[in-house]
């Protein structure tokens, strides 16, 4: 009897055992078919390393391409037709100025169609006094030599008084050399002019191309070369991403600011770029060897580490703890942890790593 007692005492022991320790067992994961259908992955790519670098700049006009101009000669502006910011053309009268010296040239024009216009008669008479022999042929080779000297200072002065584009009223106008934005004016209404001033009266610019010129630090100086691709962005336009390359670097350090400036040149056909605009510059290379790559969004920081969830089947997901070279544009360059081909999760990772973590 007590042995059938000890018996039953020990099946129901073993029995109940058995049923704790089923529901104590760990059930396995898998991913749910709502997350399965709805993940996204990503393969792990092998790939050379691009390097960005910013920079700040500004933009500035296209030397080359701008035009100071002066006064031809002295007096005081009568008309001024333009502003600063005024979009000219090649030719346009900007000013016109009422010029003693313009009407001392004119003066010189007059007398020197009267000077001819006397010698072409001498030159008649001349003629006839040779043919009756009243005059020697060397009084005739003189009356000659008065017309030709008289020819010449008349094209003389129709020179200056066009070079000036001089009128009659002692007036001469000044004209841009060149189609652009009027960047500066340095000039008013009745507004004496010298021609000793060394300072331009207008300053015009053509702004269908500009120049980015970007301040390189010392620390990066060995890494900005000529040809490299730049992005640059504006406050003006902060969503617009205007492209170039780098094609020309300044060999010489600036005292004050202690950088080195680099040129991007950009066209500019519609002038949204503007000069002294403030611009950032991001300076783009590849590198000489290879990482392997996955997307940052599907990196995890947790307790100062990273980590992916590298997916093989919905039932086998690991977490995998990598440590990441650098991080560009959205791309993170894997120093160790995941191997070329392996796939990461890039949607629903956050969820799953909890499931399998916590």
């Amino acid at each position: 009897m007590k042995i059938t007692t000890y018996f039953f005492v020990f099946a129901f022991l073993f029995l109940a055992c058995t049923k704790k320790n089923e529901q104590s067992a760990p059930v396995a994961f898998r991913l749910t078919e709502t997350l399965s259908k709805g993940k996204e992955l990503a393969i792990v790519r092998r790939e050379i390393v691009n390097t960005e670098i910013a920079l700040n700049g500004k933009v500035t006009m296209d030397e080359d391409k701008v035009a100071r101009v002066f006064p031809l000669a002295g007096g005081f502006v009568r008309d001024l037709y333009v502003e600063l910011g005024d979009f000219v053309k090649k030719g346009q009268v900007l000013a016109i100025i009422r010029s003693p010296e313009i009407a001392g040239f004119t003066r010189d024009g007059v007398e020197a169609e009267a000077q001819l216009r006397v010698a072409q008669k001498n030159i008649l008479v001349a003629e006839q006094l040779y043919k009756t022999g009243n005059i020697s042929e060397i009084e005739l080779i003189n009356a000659r030599k008065e017309v030709e000297s008289a020819i010449g200072e008349v094209e003389r002065t129709r020179a200056v008084l066009d070079m000036y584009s001089a009128g009659k009223e002692s007036i001469y106008p000044i004209k841009s050399p060149v189609s652009g934005i009027i960047l500066q004016k340095n000039i008013a209404l009745n507004m004496e002019l010298r021609t000793e001033d060394i300072s331009p009266v207008f300053v015009v610019g053509n702004l269908d191309e500009v120049w980015i010129m970007a301040n390189v630090y010392e620390s990066d100086i060995p890494t900005i070369k000529e040809g490299f691709d730049a992005e640059i962005v504006t406050t003006s336009y902060p969503n617009k991403i205007y492209k170039g390359k780098i094609d020309k670097i300044f060999n010489i350090i600036d005292v004050e600011t202690k950088v080195l400036r680099a040129r991007v040149t950009l066209p500019n056909p519609n002038y949204e770029l503007k000069p002294e605009m403030f611009a950032q510059v991001k300076v783009k290379y590849r590198e000489t060897f290879f990482k392997v790559t996955v997307p940052s969004s599907c990196i995890i920081f947790d307790k100062s580490r990273y980590y992916v969830m590298v997916y093989k089947s919905d039932d086998q997901i690991e977490t995998r703890e990598v440590k990441i070279f650098k991080e560009q544009s959205g791309v993170s360059y894997i120093e160790s942890g995941l191997q070329e081909g392996e796939q990461v999760m890039t949607k629903y990772q956050l969820l799953v790593y909890d499931a399998l973590n916590d």
